[in-house]
C-alpha cells in the first residue's frame, strides 16, 4: 500500500507524497539498483490504490535484456491503464476490491472512483491526480 505521510512545516502537519519526500520505485530488477534505470513518462505516475490515488516516481528498468514497461508494471502487480506508455496504474488489490463491490452491491466504477478520490483528500478542495472523462463511467 501507498500510503500518505505527513511532515510538520512549523505550524501543522500537512499530507506529503512519498515522491515529494524523495522515493522512486525501480521496477523489474532483480536486485534493486539498475544501471540504467528510466523515469515514467514526463517522471510523473499515478497509481490508484485501495488507500487514495497517488503521485509515485518509478522508474523501468532500461537494461537491455529488460522486460516492455506493460510487463514489469504488471509483475510489481501494478494494472497499467494503457499499454503504450502507461501514466496510470491501479494496483491489483483496489481491482479486486472494486470488483467484488461491483458483484455484490453494484456500485459502479464513477462511485468507485470518487470514494477512492475522498480517500485521498475528503476536503473537497483539491482535485484528485487523476482526471476521468465522466461520459465513459456512466
Amino acid at each position: 500500500m501507498l500510503i500518505f505521510k505527513q511532515k510538520w512545516n512549523g505550524l501543522f502537519f500537512e499530507k506529503v507524497m512519498l515522491k515529494s519526500l524523495g522515493l522512486r520505485l525501480q521496477l523489474d530488477h532483480l536486485n534493486g539498483v539498475c544501471s540504467l534505470p528510466q523515469p515514467s513518462f514526463n517522471n510523473n505516475f499515478v497509481v490508484i490504490d485501495i488507500d487514495g490515488i497517488h503521485q509515485v516516481a518509478i522508474d523501468y528498468c532500461g537494461c537491455q535484456q529488460s522486460l516492455p514497461k506493460t510487463v514489469q508494471l504488471l509483475r510489481a502487480k501494478l494494472f497499467p491503464s494503457t499499454v503504450i506508455d502507461p501514466k496510470t496504474a491501479a494496483t491489483f488489490h483496489v481491482l479486486e476490491t472494486f470488483q467484488m463491490l461491483s458483484f455484490m452491491s453494484k456500485v459502479s466504477a464513477f462511485k468507485f472512483y470518487q470514494a477512492l478520490a475522498r480517500r485521498t483528500d475528503n476536503t473537497g478542495t483539491s482535485a484528485p491526480p487523476v482526471s476521468l472523462n465522466v461520459q465513459f463511467l456512466t
